[in-house]
């Protein structure tokens, strides 16, 4: 490794820290009994922000650092994207502030990938005017310039055959949408509190400025129907959407730029195929692990993998330098998760079907990126004894996120040795 590297990296690790440093100095923080894991969201599909709860520590001093989103992703083949509604610090804590952290109130972001086609990437700040949310029954409007809006709106027994769903709705510099979401393979519920897979992952070990940052990644549905239509603004192209996704609410306070994931979900199409999230934070020990939900012989079987337990490993043999995000990223994934009963081998195939998520609006969001990936999974589940109970192929989304290099630029090989000494975790 060169010595620009480790200088170059000292300098980033230090002007991070000095900045989590005065963030906790001006927010006076005082100890207060940490948060705890709320009820699932499978169990309260359409309940409202829960940053806006009564229960929620709103008085809490690092309450400006408290945001959250829905997060959603589409897999079909005419369009691929991820749609997010993100919803931070909404009580307008600690002012002066501002500039440092997440865009103020309502945002939303959207990646769509076309056939053949480079990703596009939006991120949108309508902030806390024109704006409302709901905290009993989950929803956000926004009313932004040049015609850009949000309109997200939880629809209790709304969605075909009286199931609840959820209708996403808004419109940014490159793309309209109107799709409605409801869950999948919601059959496969029961298994969640007796397996713990596709359950709450609660980290109080993710932040930097305190000990009182904590975090919850809930999968609310591991698998969706999604329907509707997307309009790429540029040719004024409406696409008919009809194709799967996954459904996430994160919430919490934490710093996250200081901080990012590497994160990746998939599934096959068919009633009975495998379905799998994988997801790691890269300051915490708590919260990673590898879910996947799958058939043997005809039984369902469900099972959390966490590196904690040292049942997780995971790499990423190859890496490119992204001049977009700044940084280097991966192209592949290898990803094994293995326990008394199973072993689970992933293989993720990422290539240049990936593009950052940037937004320069405040300091917080200008030294950060979100690398948004669209890549195919292939895998292999074996029994202990060795014998397959099945190979598969399916579509995928992940992210890779992370501070943004402070290099103008690195060569192929200098992020593949950099990279083969950071992002991952040992193979069981």
């Amino acid at each position: 490794m060169s010595a620009f590297y480790k200088i170059s990296h000292t300098i980033s690790r230090t002007i991070y820290r000095r900045m989590a440093a005065a963030l906790a100095g001006l927010l006076l923080v005082t100890p207060t009994t940490q948060a705890q894991p709320y009820q699932e969201g499978y169990l309260a599909q359409m309940q409202g922000w829960r940053i806006m709860q009564p229960d929620y520590p709103s008085t809490h001093a690092l309450d400006a650092i408290s945001f959250e989103w829905d997060y959603f992703m589409i897999h079909s083949d005419t369009f691929n994207g991820i749609v997010g509604y993100v919803l931070a610090n909404p009580r307008h804590k600690a002012p002066p502030l501002d500039w440092a952290l997440l865009p103020l109130g309502n945002n939303v972001a959207i990646v769509g990938e076309l056939p053949g086609q480079q990703p596009v990437a939006n991120y949108v700040n309508m902030g806390l005017d024109n704006s409302n949310v709901n905290g009993v029954l989950r929803a956000m409007t926004s009313t932004g310039n040049n015609g850009q809006y949000i309109d997200y709106r939880a629809l209790p027994a709304g969605g075909p055959n009286g199931v609840d769903a959820v209708r996403l709705r808004g419109r940014t510099a490159d793309f309209e949408w109107d799709l409605l979401v409801t869950q999948d393979m919601a059959d496969r519920d029961w298994q969640r509190p007796l397996t713990g897979a596709f359950t709450t992952a609660f980290g109080t070990d993710i932040g930097v400025v305190s000990p009182e940052e904590f975090w919850n990644v809930d999968m609310v549905w591991p698998r969706t129907n999604v329907n509707g239509w997307v309009k790429t603004l540029r040719n004024n192209q409406t696409i008919q959407v009809n194709g799967k996704g996954y459904r996430e609410n994160s919430w919490g306070r934490y710093l996250l730029s200081v901080d990012g994931w590497d994160f990746m979900v998939f599934g096959e199409d068919s009633a009975n195929g495998v379905i799998g999230a994988f997801q790691t934070y890269h300051k915490s020990k708590l919260m990673d692990n590898l879910d996947i939900s799958f058939y043997d012989q005809g039984q369902l079987q469900s099972a959390r993998f966490e590196t904690r337990h040292k049942q997780l490993g995971w790499n990423h043999p190859n890496w490119k330098w992204d001049g977009e995000a700044n940084s280097c990223v991966p192209t592949n994934t290898k990803i094994r998760g293995k326990n008394s009963q199973y072993t689970i081998d992933l293989d993720v195939a990422i290539g240049n079907r990936q593009r950052p998520m940037l937004s320069n609006q405040t300091v917080g969001t200008s030294i950060f990126f979100i690398q948004e990936h669209f890549p195919t999974v292939t895998g292999t589940i074996r029994r202990a004894n060795g014998s397959v109970v099945k190979t598969f192929s399916a579509r995928a989304g992940g992210e890779f996120a992370r501070i943004r290099d402070i290099a103008p630029w690195h060569s192929g090989l200098w992020c593949n040795l950099w990279g083969s000494s950071n992002h991952k975790a040992a193979m069981p």
